[in-house]
């Protein structure tokens, strides 16, 4: 009995992990690895494919958790580019926002060490296409 109740509380404490932060999911499942049965494990790799989770490798999360900080500073520079820009011409035309969203991480850079060259916002187009 005491086994089937130890049994219940990991399946709810991983099922709670899934629903709100698959990287914790991941911590608890290994976690918890040694101490489940070929049963047990089934049981938890046949819910997650059901609720259509991808069951991540250790190497593959790290992948996935390192792309996800180069887009997030990629969206941080464009942000700043776009505040630098706003805060010198007031108004920008969206052609100029999205520009700017389209471009690399270089050409961020490149701008934002520019900006105190770019006196119309037009000349952010030589930045763009070069």
């Amino acid at each position: 009995m005491d086994e089937m109740k130890e049994y219940d509380n990991k399946t709810i404490l991983i099922g709670a992990a899934f629903r709100v932060d698959p990287i914790k999911a991941s911590e608890v499942t290994k976690m918890y690895a040694d101490k489940l049965n070929e049963e047990q494990k089934k049981y938890v790799i046949n819910n997650l494919k059901e609720a259509n989770f991808k069951i991540y490798t250790e190497e593959e999360l790290k992948k996935s958790m390192e792309e996800g900080m180069e887009k997030g500073i990629e969206k941080g520079m464009e942000n700043l580019v776009i505040r630098l820009l706003k805060k010198k011409f007031s108004d920008i035309p969206e052609k100029y926002i999205k520009l700017i969203e389209d471009a690399d991480e270089k050409t961020l850079l490149r701008i934002a060490d520019n900006i105190f060259e770019i006196n119309e916002i037009e000349d952010i187009e030589k930045y763009i296409v070069s």
